[in-house]
């Protein structure tokens, strides 16, 4: 029954990668399809009463899990970096970690005093609870991190074609917060994230200035190409200089680094494939090896019982023997002639 189990959980363990495997390359087709959409990208967060993840208590437990300053500040950060940029964005985040830390704990404390009968099983609940409980609290942080990294290349490969585009407007004779306006309206279905962010920068330019805007967007998204092409539009913008060959000239850097970055990165495919040839190698040998080793097993304790006769059989017949060949040997007396 037991060599059963394994080769049930074998064939789950695979089947389970194989339709993680297929669910992300669905959903990253379906992520395709929906840029394709004309859509004009909003803050979420404009309306007068936004909508709390998980409604009036949100607040409440938010307080649960205290932090420092820096910590706030640091999260804070990291939401931004991932295009949360909702006013209650961190209420929420802090919210959704008080849960997910909380929960497993009452859970456990539960189940350890209906459902377990010994300290050595309360023990064992409560360890259990005490990593899922830490689990909760540093996968949303994770998630975060790998989200704005996502979206930060996802800027940065979308920035070359955005400076050309308002290379293009400012040679037709716009200025820099039209062309920044355009560009994000064309910038919309290619490059969503990138859009939304110029959309931001104009609206901040209105607000203030656009040296303001242009600061804050190098903050928010911490890209350090920003930060040149902030000082090129805004000399371009206050002094009247000609800013469009010093962009041409800077998108085709931008583009080559680009280049030599996807260059490194197919270098290094082959020996990041290496892993997954090794693991479905060892899947593949587990699948095979599986049956034969499940077979011996059942030979071995099916036949068993006979190696004991047969070893029991082998340590008994010389005495046997022995036995027998004194009962055929002669007495003395027996063999005395009258």
């Amino acid at each position: 029954m037991a060599e059963y189990m394994l080769l049930g959980l074998v064939f789950i363990f695979f089947a389970g990668v194989s339709f993680m495997g297929y669910v992300m390359l669905s959903r990253r087709r379906v992520r395709v399809e929906e840029r394709l959409v004309p859509s004009t990208p909003s803050d979420p967060s404009l309306g007068s009463k936004p909508e709390l993840v998980l409604g009036d208590l949100t607040p409440a437990l938010s307080a649960q899990i205290p932090m420092s300053e820096s910590g706030r500040s640091d999260l804070q950060r990291d939401l931004l970096a991932a295009g949360m940029y909702r006013p209650t964005a961190l209420m929420e985040y802090t919210a959704v970690r008080a849960v997910l830390t909380i929960t497993p704990l009452i859970a456990a404390g539960l189940i350890a005093l209906f459902l377990t009968e010994t300290t050595v099983g309360a023990v064992r609940v409560w360890i259990g609870a005490i990593v899922v409980a830490g689990l909760g609290f540093s996968l949303p942080r994770w998630f975060l991190y790998f989200k704005g990294q996502t979206r930060k290349a996802a800027i940065e490969r979308g920035l070359p074609t955005a400076i050309d585009m308002i290379t293009l407007c400012l040679s037709a004779g716009l200025n820099v917060l039209h062309s920044i306006e355009r560009v994000s309206d064309e910038l919309s279905i290619a490059y969503p994230d990138l859009g939304f962010e110029l959309q931001l920068v104009r609206r901040q330019a209105d607000l203030r200035s656009l040296e303001f805007a242009l600061i804050q967007f190098a903050d928010r998204v911490d890209i350090p190409q920003l930060r040149n092409v902030s000082v090129i539009l805004n000399q371009s913008e206050k002094l009247g200089t000609d800013g469009v060959s010093v962009l041409r000239e800077y998108s085709d850097n931008l583009r080559i680094n680009l280049k030599q970055h996807a260059e490194a990165m197919a270098n290094r495919a082959p020996l990041k494939f290496l892993v997954p040839t090794y693991m479905l190698c060892i899947g593949i040998l587990i699948l095979l090896l599986t049956l034969p080793a499940m077979e011996i097993a059942a030979f071995r304790r099916d036949n068993i019982m006979g190696d004991i006769k047969q070893e029991g059989k082998q340590v008994i017949e010389p005495f046997t023997k022995g036995a027998a060949a004194k009962q055929q040997q002669p007495t003395p007396a027996e063999g005395a002639q009258p």
